[in-house]
């Protein structure tokens, strides 16, 4: 049965990674949009908004999983307010890319 600590240190390692994924594909793809090197197929029109989308969904898996539970004692209204601005962009980048 694995000790607690280790759950813990698991869990940060393997939510670090999703979020580094996340963000590191939104980086790509926002690079590629705004450096004018997309080209005209469809991952090339709605590229921005799927950067956007990754970049903030990795911000906030990071946020709600990594940070919150390392550091407990951070201030509630600080650490939501950002978690809110974060999801409400990736809601933003969602209608963005709906709407095209």
């Amino acid at each position: 049965m694995p000790t607690p600590a280790t759950v813990l240190t698991l869990r940060t390692l393997l939510f670090t990674v999703w979020a580094l994924l996340l963000a590191g594909v939104g980086m790509v793809l926002l690079h590629q949009a705004l450096s004018g090197v997309a080209d005209d197929s469809w991952l090339g029109r709605r590229g921005l908004w799927i950067g956007i989308g990754a970049l903030c969904a990795g911000q906030f898996v990071f946020m709600a999983a990594v940070a919150d539970r390392l550091f407990p004692a951070a201030d509630r209204r600080v650490s939501g307010v950002s978690e809110a601005i974060v999801f409400l962009t990736l809601l933003a980048a969602g209608i963005g890319f709906v709407l095209g």
